[in-house]
């Protein structure tokens, strides 16, 4: 079971333009890790419906909350029935309205990601009121998951700090106003049995009297019972028979007391979420109020059964669930009577709980010195050895198994992205990207013709070569111009992409017709499982049933032609590795560095992304047939050309260690990852930039061991804790640094698995030697009970 925070953001309005709508879905306290987009349309009929309930709904003849002025009987007209029969036709609509394809987006994620056993938080942000008088209770998924429970927001929140009041037990403010035809002395006798909290109650007060109450003491919750109206959205509480206020009269009150530590406020009164309105730029964390006007009997038994389960430890959202839910049994003779309380929320942070405001009191603490560690050193190194031993095999085959694989691969994350700048030489490349505009102007796919006039457009400038990421498979020499140049031009490259191996139906995407295969490279990648392409497939062995048989990646392929313009040729050396200039590349295996059983086939090495954003000169499809930039300097330079339209090219974006680092994370086009791994290769091959590599499997091991040896030897000479922890992150720190800068300089190292070693073998020393002195002064104990006393 999981705590879960489901975030729900609506723009727009419902009789006209419909709803965007933005889903966030994370878990508690972390940032969402899902996210998704769709959308409601518009449905004026809905909001016709939801206006014949309220109005059916607010002439029934029941003593209300409402301010009494306002009530209208009309007598058997408006029958419990004919209410009744209005919310069926709005729960109705609502269910379809929720049902509709452009929701599908929203509604499946949820689904998908949301367990029956999940403790979910569920916050629907707007500022379109309509949608607060909406059942969200009704829709299905809320329904059929037992512990969600749907709240209202705003679109801003705040976030507040947390000040606890002082005293160990609850303090409520409890205001009952006008009592005017209700029975407010049930609402205090509810609370004056609370059990751990100290009520202090103003009846039918003056203004002066509430104001002093919120300035002069902390309180944890406010409660209001009485009278209630919105008009204009704004909220009106009567508290007493002839005087009413807003909460902007009471706001500077209302703001030291949450400034104090205010939690919650429950205002047990009718048409609350003007009050809402009030309460939000305050920044008081949560609210419990009454969408419509609510009936006495119906405020009384929600108060109940909303206390007894939020004071016998269920969270703030489960109780008002079940308070909400109980309430069915009234609806008898109460139509909706469980559509009228909700939690609207301000703080996005996890509403606490009655033990969480009930505070223990805490007893004064004497001062005193720290204690010492137990000496490890008086252990025998045998037995040190021994748990290095230990934890250096533990961490080893937890290793093997895959266990860190995760972590470490979040460890390579980070050290990518805290690389030093490089300086890079962008005269090599130049990339020539397909954007939204150039197919909003040229359609999709680009035709040949216009692909052929930007070939047309790049050869007088005798580029060393031109990389084509774009596949044309059909294209033929007799097809035009486009298929002339794949047949004739000896600095032109294409691309091609390999099918699922065994499959004859899904045999990927082959080459130009007649194209030589010595200058058609493959487009695949090889990402991992969590989606984050950290690896390069340079050379591959096409399946037997593949269109496409290249055995170079399209990027490597367009490297190698590059440099042997420059004089640059591959040399094969032993173990499958590979030089160019003065870079060597060694191929990964199954297990190499963090990566624990991978699909090594092919040769594929780490690609070390550069944290320049400008590797290449970037100019549109357009601007190349535009003669508007010149062209003069390519006679030096590569050229990659492919797409890089979000939306006409979705299936071709990839997240990288850097983009995943960011938020919103950002993902790259393929030709951005063909240009990587360019600027990769010929860095190394002409710039001496360092090769990213692993050490071999015994190196990893040697390098874990120090560790695990050095979190023996921190706790040898004894230590009080604060020295001992702080020496301990000291070294943690260390290992850090040093695995940055080796990787830095192009080895990356066990970070994870020697943390683990030196944190486990430190800790389990200490306690190791805690146990022995506890068993030695037991010993003593029992030595010297045993013996007689000395003769006087």
């Amino acid at each position: 079971m999981t705590e879960k925070l489901v975030t729900l953001k609506l723009e727009g309005d419902i009789a006209t333009t419909g709803f965007h709508v933005l889903l966030e879905i994370g878990e508690e306290g972390a940032r969402p890790d899902i996210e998704a987009i769709g959308s409601l349309p518009a449905n004026p009929q809905l909001l016709q419906q939801l206006q014949k309930w309220q109005d059916s709904y607010r002439l029934l003849d029941t003593p209300s909350r409402i301010q009494p002025v306002e009530i209208t009987y009309v007598g058997s007209l408006h029958t419990v029935d004919a209410c009744q029969q209005e919310a069926k036709h709005l729960d109705q609509q609502f269910k379809t309205w929720l049902q509709s394809s452009t929701f599908a987006s929203i509604d499946q994620p949820l689904r998908e990601e949301l367990s029956p056993t999940d403790t979910v938080r569920m916050v629907m942000r707007t500022t379109n009121g309509h949608l607060h008088h909406l059942p969200w209770h009704l829709w299905d998924l809320v329904d059929r998951y037992p512990k969600v429970e749907m709240a209202l927001g705003t679109p801003t929140i705040k976030r507040c700090e947390d000040r606890a009041t002082p005293q160990g037990i609850v303090k409520i403010l409890a205001i009952l106003g006008d009592s005017s035809g209700i029975d407010v002395d049930a609402d205090r006798q509810l609370l004056e049995t609370i059990p751990g909290a100290e009520v202090t109650f103003l009846v039918e007060p003056q203004r002066q009297q509430i104001t002093d109450q919120l300035w002069e003491q902390p309180w944890d919750l406010l409660f209001f019972a009485g009278h209630g109206r919105t008009e204009s959205g704004a909220g009106t509480i009567y508290i007493n028979p002839q005087e009413s206020l807003t909460l902007d009269e009471l706001k500077y009150g209302l703001r030291q007391a949450i400034k104090q530590g205010l939690q919650l406020a429950i205002f047990n009164a009718c048409d609350g979420l003007g009050l809402a309105s009030a309460l939000v730029p305050l920044g008081l964390p949560q609210m419990i109020l009454m969408r419509e006007p609510v009936p006495d009997r119906v405020a009384q038994t929600f108060l109940k059964y909303f206390l007894d389960a939020f004071v016998a430890g269920e969270s703030l959202y489960l109780a008002a669930r079940q308070a909400r839910e109980r309430l069915q049994g009234l609806e008898d003779r109460f139509p909706c009577a469980s559509w009228l309380p909700i939690i609207f929320q301000v703080n996005p942070t996890l509403p606490k709980r009655w033990s969480q405001l009930a505070k223990a009191d805490v007893a004064p603490v004497e001062p005193h010195r720290f204690r010492t560690i137990p000496k490890v050193g008086g252990l025998p190194i045998k037995t040190l050895l021994t748990i290095s031993a230990v934890v250096t095999a533990a961490v080893g085959l937890l290793r093997w198994t895959g266990g860190l694989q995760r972590a470490e691969l979040l460890a390579y994350d980070r050290f990518m992205r805290q690389q030093p700048t490089q300086t890079i030489d962008d005269s090599r490349l130049l990339v020539v990207e397909v954007t939204e505009a150039d197919v909003n102007t040229y359609g999709y796919p680009i035709p040949d013709d216009v692909l052929a006039q930007v070939i047309d457009r790049l050869l007088p400038y005798q580029p060393h070569v031109i990389g084509f990421d774009i596949a044309r498979n059909r294209v033929t020499p007799e097809s035009g111009p486009l298929g002339q140049h794949f047949q004739q031009q000896d600095n032109l490259v294409a691309v091609c992409s390999f099918g699922q191996a065994g499959d004859a139906n899904k045999s990927g995407i082959g080459p130009p017709s007649s194209m030589p295969e010595n200058r058609v490279g493959f487009g695949n990648v090889v990402p991992d499982p969590d989606g984050i392409l950290r690896r390069q497939l340079l050379f591959a062995q096409p399946d037997t049933t593949s269109l496409c048989t290249s055995r170079m990646s399209l990027a490597m392929l367009t490297a190698l032609h590059y440099l042997d313009a420059l004089g640059i040729q591959p040399e094969n050396l032993d173990r499958d590795r590979l030089q160019l200039g003065a870079a060597i590349f060694t191929p990964l295996e199954d297990r190499s560095g963090g990566y624990q059983g991978i699909d090594s086939r092919g040769f594929q090495t780490l690609l070390k992304y550069s944290p320049n954003s400008d590797i290449a000169q970037r100019i549109t499809l357009t601007e190349v047939l535009s003669d508007e930039i010149s062209l003069e300097s390519l006679e030096t330079r590569a050229v990659l050309l492919g797409m890089s339209a979000p939306t006409s090219n979705p299936t071709e974006y990839f997240l990288t260690p850097i983009g995943a680092g960011k938020w919103p994370q950002e993902t790259l086009p393929g030709i951005d990852i063909h240009a990587q791994i360019f600027n990769y290769v010929t860095a190394a091959a002409l710039d001496d930039l360092s090769v990213l590599q692993t050490l071999p499997a015994w190196s990893d091991g040697l390098w874990i061991t120090v560790w695990t040896l050095a979190g023996i030897g921190l706790t040898v000479k004894p230590r009080v804790w604060p020295v001992w922890l702080l020496s301990l992150g000291g070294a943690v720190i260390v290992l850090y640094g040093t695995s940055w800068g080796l990787f830095a300089m192009g080895l990356w190292v066990p970070l994870v698995p020697a943390a683990l070693g030196l944190v486990g073998t430190n800790v389990g020393a200490i306690a190791l030697a805690h146990g022995s002195k506890t068993a030695s002064h037991n010993n003593d104990t029992l030595n010297n009970s045993g013996k007689a006393p000395k003769p006087s």
